[in-house]
């Protein structure tokens, strides 16, 4: 019979190597963070109140620019 030699597995990650790497990734954005949070956590809930509220930004933004007089026009 012939002897097997046991295999050695590869060496595993030290969690200290593991945190440096992740340390040196680019941080998420805003927007990416957002989405990851509302597929892990599933509040699908927050998206129309989310787009609401940008959207009254941006008209609040807009209603007061040059662009005014064609969003309200006068009667």
């Amino acid at each position: 019979m012939s002897e097997e030699t046991p295999t050695s597995k590869p060496a595993e990650e030290s969690p200290d190597t593991t945190f440096a790497d992740q340390a040196d990734e680019a941080p998420p954005s805003l927007v990416a963070e957002f989405a990851d949070f509302l597929i892990h956590n599933k509040k699908w809930w927050l998206t129309p109140i989310v787009l609401v509220l940008l959207l009254a930004a941006v008209f609040a933004i807009v209603g007061n620019s040059a662009a005014a007089p064609f969003i309200y026009p006068g009667i």
